[in-house]
């Protein structure tokens, strides 16, 4: 797509007018949630951190969130990632490859950022598209977190981690991540 622009944007700098364009990108993106992104609202659970955000003509048509994060195995392992979601491109660009190009961006701001690896969780049909972008799925992994109601929660659907700045032999072999807190 000519003129696309990627950019990294980190949460403090968004004014309301990019907040709204985002909520109104997210909403499109995600038709089942989209009463989560009413009034200018431009995050599920946790507020990200950074975003890494693809422009077409002024407009945001394609988003990933993420926050740097410590994920814990057990009581004596944790590492650092970049936790990550509400990734998207705008429907009406789906098969485009603006998605995996999204990816590539935000795998260079890792790298930039000095993240070791990314992290996040999907459904099961997503899978095989972070897959093409140089995500490894994890299996077996379960994610305790915090849900979107603020109830814990152990989710036992696809973890997937991304190598930026180490290997996948460097990834803890301990079957549940602890994520503390709420998913982004």
């Amino acid at each position: 797509m000519a003129g696309l622009v990627w950019k990294l944007r980190w949460e403090s700098d968004l004014s309301r007018a990019e907040h709204n364009a985002l909520a109104a990108l997210l909403s499109r993106i995600y038709p089942d949630h989209h009463s989560t992104f009413e009034d200018g609202r431009s995050w599920a659970g946790a507020r990200p951190e950074g975003r890494v955000i693809g422009y077409s003509d002024g407009r945001p048509i394609a988003h990933l969130g993420f926050l740097r994060r410590m994920l814990r195995f057990n009581e004596d392992s944790s590492l650092l990632v970049g936790d990550v979601g509400l990734v998207g491109v705008d429907p009406s660009l789906h098969g485009s490859g603006i998605g995996l190009r999204l990816l590539e961006q935000a795998s260079t701001c890792f790298h930039d950022l000095a993240l070791p690896f990314g992290f996040l969780t999907c459904r099961p049909s997503i899978v095989p598209f972070y897959e093409r972008g140089g995500w490894k799925k994890l299996p077996g992994q379960m994610t305790r977190m915090i849900d979107n109601n603020l109830q814990p929660e152990t989710y036992t659907g696809p973890a997937l981690a991304l190598p930026v700045l180490a290997p996948m032999s460097e990834w803890p072999s301990d079957h549940t991540v602890i994520r503390d807190g709420l998913e982004v």
